[in-house]
Parts: C-alpha cells; sequence; structure tokens
C-alpha cells in the first residue's frame, strides 16, 4: 500500500519571506516523565532560528516542552500525540489501527504544516517520523530528521519480514527526508549496523552534534560547602542514580563534609530517596533552568547506563566544572579520560567511588579538566556555530 504512494515534486518550493527567512516547523514528542536533552533540543533550535532571523515554531503535546517554549517567548502549538508506543509482540496485530493513526496524523500535519507556510519541517520522534515526512513533501517543504538515541531500535530486526512493522514503516519514510542528522558518532554506527548495507539511507546520515550557548557567570560562582557532587536528568535507574548514592555514601563515611544534589524528577524518585536515608542527599526536583545551580557544584556526575549525546555533559563542560562521566555511548566523544574529565565503566559504584574520591583530593587535578573541558566547549559544542555553520545549509540544500 505505502510503496504506491507518490509524493508530488511540488518542490522546493520555498515560502521565502524578507531576508530569505525561513519557516522552520520543529516537532518533538516523548513520554510526559522525559524531559532531558532530547526534548529541550527544539527550544534551543527555535532560540538560534530567531536570533539568526528566522521564523520558528515548536509542535509538540509534551507539556513540559510547550512550557519551556512558552517561558522562553518561542511560538509553540500544542500538537497531536498518541502515547501507544510500544507495537511489539502480540501487539502487532494491532498494526492496521497504526496505520490508521498515521494517515490521520498525516491530514493533520498537512493542514498545520500549510497554515505555517513552513519551508522546512524538522522532524525529531518516531510517529511524527512518518506522518511528517508525508506531509511536510506534500506541502513543497524541505524535511529534515534528528534522531535523539530512538532510531537504533526503531530499526532493529528490519530483515526479519513478519517483524517490526512499525520500524519497516519509519524506514519507508525515510526517503522522503532531505537528511537524517544524529546526535554522535556512536549513535550514527549502531543505527548503520541496523540497515541492510545497500539501504539508500545509509546516504542521508550525517552526524551533528547537539550543543549550547554560553551562558558562563560572568563572575565564578562561590562554591557551596560542603563540598558538592551534582546529577542533573531524569530520576530513573537507567541514568545510574542508584550507582550514584552508592559511591557517595561510601565516600561521605570518610569526607563528610561532602554532599550529593540531584536536580530533575522521574518515576524512580521515592525509591532514591529511600537509598539516600540519613544522608545529605538534597533532591531539588524538575527545574526549568537547573544551570545556576549546576554551576555552583565542585564536581559533575553522569553515571548513566546508556546515552547517546549528553547535552548535561556540555553544559558541564560549558560551566567549566570537572566531571565523572560513564564510559558509554556517546559520552567519549565529550568527555576524554584525564583529559576533559574522568571515565568509569558503567554501573560499578566502587569505580565511581574511586573517581570521585580522586577529585574530591585533587583540586590541581579539577582544574585542570575543568579548563580542558571549558576549552574543548569553545571550539565545538557552541550551539550558535552548530546551527549557523550546520543546520542552516542542511535546511536549505539537504545532503
Amino acid at each position: 500500500m505505502f510503496h504506491s504512494l507518490i509524493i508530488p515534486n511540488y518542490t522546493k518550493k520555498i515560502y521565502t519571506c524578507k531576508m530569505n527567512r525561513l519557516r522552520v516547523v520543529i516537532v518533538r514528542n516523548a513520554a510526559p516523565h522525559d524531559f532531558g536533552g532530547g526534548e529541550r533540543f527544539p527550544v534551543f533550535l527555535g532560540q538560534e532560528l530567531q536570533k539568526i532571523g528566522h521564523l520558528p515554531v515548536i509542535f509538540s503535546h509534551h507539556t513540559a516542552l510547550c512550557d519551556y517554549a512558552k517561558y522562553e517567548r518561542l511560538t509553540y502549538h500544542r500538537s497531536w500525540w498518541w502515547s501507544r508506543q510500544n507495537w511489539s509482540g502480540w501487539r502487532v496485530i494491532l498494526t492496521p489501527l497504526y496505520v490508521l493513526w498515521q494517515l490521520l496524523l498525516t491530514s493533520y500535519y498537512i493542514i498545520q504544516f500549510h497554515r505555517y507556510k513552513a519551508d522546512v519541517v524538522h522532524l525529531q520522534s518516531k510517529d511524527d517520523f512518518i506522518a511528517g515526512s508525508i506531509a511536510g513533501k506534500l506541502i513543497g517543504a524541505h524535511v529534515i530528521w534528528t534522531d535523539h538515541a530512538d532510531l537504533k531500535h526503531v530499526w532493529k530486526q528490519l530483515g526479519v519480514w513478519y517483524k517490526n512493522p512499525t520500524g519497516k514503516l519509519v524506514a519507508w519514510a525515510a526517503r522522503f527526508a532531505d537528511a537524517i542528522t544524529l546526535v554522535s558518532q556512536s549513535e550514527c554506527r549502531l543505527v548503520s549496523d541496523n540497515l541492510p548495507l545497500t539501504s539508500p539511507i545509509h546516504r542521508k546520515l550525517t552526524v551533528i552534534y547537539n550543543g549550547v550557548n554560553d551562558q558562563k557567570p560572568t563572575h565564578t560562582p562561590i562554591k557551596s560547602r560542603p563540598f558538592t557532587f551534582c546529577i542533573a536528568g531524569r530520576l530513573v535507574v537507567d541514568k545510574g542514580v542508584s550507582e550514584a548514592i552508592a559511591a557517595f555514601k561510601r565516600l561521605h563515611a570518610t569526607h563528610h563534609d561532602t554532599r550529593l544534589i540531584l536536580i530533575g524528577d522521574g518515576p524512580d524518585r521515592s525509591r532514591f530517596e529511600k537509598q539516600t536515608k540519613g544522608l545529605p542527599v538534597t533532591f531539588r526536583g524538575h527545574q526549568t533552568d537547573p544551570l545556576p545551580e549546576v554551576a555552583t557544584a565542585d564536581v559533575y556526575l553522569h553515571p548513566t547506563y546508556h546515552e547517546g549525546f549528553s547535552v548535561s555533559l556540555v553544559e558541564a563542560s560549558m560551566l567549566q566544572l570537572p566531571i565523572i562521566a560513564t564510559d558509554v555511548g556517546g559520552n567519549p566523544e565529550i568527555i576524554h579520560h584525564n583529559k576533559t574529565g574522568l571515565l568509569v565503566p558503567a554501573k560499578n559504584s566502587v569505580a565511581l567511588h574511586d573517581a570521585m574520591e580522586q577529585l574530591y583530593s585533587n583540586p590541581e587535578l579539577r582544574a585542570r579538566l575543568a579548563t580542558a573541558a571549558r576549552r574543548q566547549y569553545l571550539a565545538s559544542f557552541v550551539f550558535h556555530t552548530i546551527v549557523k555553520t550546520q543546520f542552516i545549509p542542511l535546511y536549505k540544500n539537504g545532503l
């Protein structure tokens, strides 16, 4: 059915405005409890496009993302999204319902994209890759995908005819994308490994790192006492929070002038609160802008089990903090061991404790790692430069 669909080539019709401004529709959806780098990215991108003189609008059903867009005074639209995302196992028999949903969502996006006179449709979530790509091409827009570490899962078992029909639909829809950006070399390899060697999708893949703009305080924040370790992110098991608490508990037993701050929220928060009973661990909850508090930490921790690309590591580098991260996914592309931070194995509280002890006891090492991290940030991860030199050319020309 889908292979017979032909997208008219109205194209590359661009609704150019004064000063050649682009109307860019940014689409991102995710589970309600997710609010990490992938969910903040559309706001960062929208801010930069606006500064350059373009006209972004964010489409999302995600409440926290919409609130963040509103907080930053960006145009946003509360869009459609279906919370059912698991179509594996016995649910595969419900695939016709998913196809009907995609047809409905496509019709919705055609109306909305035409209403906003979109020159560019920048899609960043699975369902939107299908419907948004078809709708974008039908109105003559350029279509760009950004994968926030989902496609390596979405495109598993594409070669098995009776498995993963939704993944096959996403792969089919990739023909309408002018480019597919991945957030790290690690993610690019994982995605490529799931594709047939002869797939034309390989030619559309390119790596563009996420970045952040420089918000380093003009004056160095007064480091709080006691000595503070900080984690900012979702409070879920896979973020390695339990290992961080275990490592901190051991450290605090010998260094009483230490504390741990956890910024963020998530479904496993109550579990971690029980684990920290009797320890100087503070739960700050979700914060729209966590950076002012992160900046006052002595050491930043990122003990996650897996990672596509961590915006929080880039932010910690921008803030010139010494960093400890796990040696997984895209982390080693930001943290080079003993140069821009320390890397430890995932799920290993002993190794994490040893690294925390090392940085606690060695102010010279902390200063050296922090300075190098800041220098690397300025060279590679300033988001204004990334948008201007990498995303804008993609918007105009594709790959």
